[in-house]
């Protein structure tokens, strides 16, 4: 969560062997495997009522096309195996990857991973965008409708400690333990963490290794308009150092976890005051 899917979202989509829905985070996963139950007939009804509304400028026979998909896919029948599956009905045939871009999916624990390899496709790979911890918490708060301004520090300090202490907040940084379940559930080979920081330092080599970790063609991203641009973020705003003291311990806990498990983060991340 806020760590830029919708970014590589944007890049992929148009990539011939990477085969999408006109929904872009589907949740049935989590609710399926985490019995979660995100996917509610009002939360349905809710995404596809957001989606048809935002289709006016899209061509006459796309706009038919997504409008049938939410009618006859993702609005019939009820939620199930099979139900998911046919959401990609439209791929059937055609090489490359279904792609599901659900941020809850990272949450899902191994023996979920593993009988999710097993009831959906063997072939199933996992790709986890990591962001610097105390940034993504802070624009998760602020993405939360979270406010600091015009407020003393005192209540700020708990408003803090409360949205720190949220299991669900909480679950969504612990990288080490959500990595370790996925790579155990469809093993290390199949998983891929990406770093937030290359989105913006370089995004054409991160796409790259995209690709060859999803041994598709490499697909020239240059003239796209998202390349450079982050999309669907928070204000870019650093977390307050009160904000930043607060997550110290959740910082030193993943930066030491990922050392131990080999992979190298920026050095910035290290070099900020916790």
């Amino acid at each position: 969560m806020k760590a830029g899917t919708t970014w590589l979202y944007s890049l992929l989509e148009r990539h011939p062997q990477i085969h999408f829905t006109p929904e872009k985070e589907i949740h049935f996963l989590a609710h399926y495997y985490l019995n979660k139950k995100h996917l509610t007939e009002d939360h349905r009804q809710h995404r596809a009522q957001t989606r048809l509304s935002n289709i006016g400028n899209l061509r006459s026979e796309r706009q038919e096309l997504i409008r049938s998909w939410y009618n006859d896919q993702y609005l019939n029948g009820t939620l199930s195996l099979d139900w998911y599956k046919n959401l990609f009905r439209s791929s059937q045939g055609r090489p490359g990857w279904n792609a599901d871009f659900s941020n809850l999916s990272a949450l899902i624990d191994a023996e979920g991973w593993k009988r999710l390899r097993s009831d959906v496709s063997k072939e199933t790979k996992a790709i986890y965008i990591l962001r610097e911890p105390c940034e993504r918490l802070w624009s998760q708060y602020k993405f939360s409708g979270q406010s600091h301004e015009n407020i003393n520090p005192s209540d700020f300090e708990k408003e803090i400690e409360h949205f720190l202490n949220d299991p669900d907040v909480n679950v969504h940084s612990q990288y080490c333990s959500n990595l370790d379940a996925v790579c155990e559930g469809l093993g290390h080979q199949n998983v891929k963490a990406l770093l937030f920081d290359d989105i913006q330092d370089q995004p054409e080599a991160l796409l790259a290794s995209v690709e060859k970790f999803l041994k598709i063609p490499a697909r020239d991203h240059s003239s796209h308009n998202n390349l450079n641009r982050r999309i669907n973020t928070t204000a870019a705003q650093a977390p307050p150092a009160v904000f930043r003291q607060h997550c110290a311990p959740i910082v030193a806990r993943e930066l030491n976890g990922l050392q131990i498990r080999g992979i190298a983060v920026p050095r910035r991340w290290t070099e900020m005051p916790h």
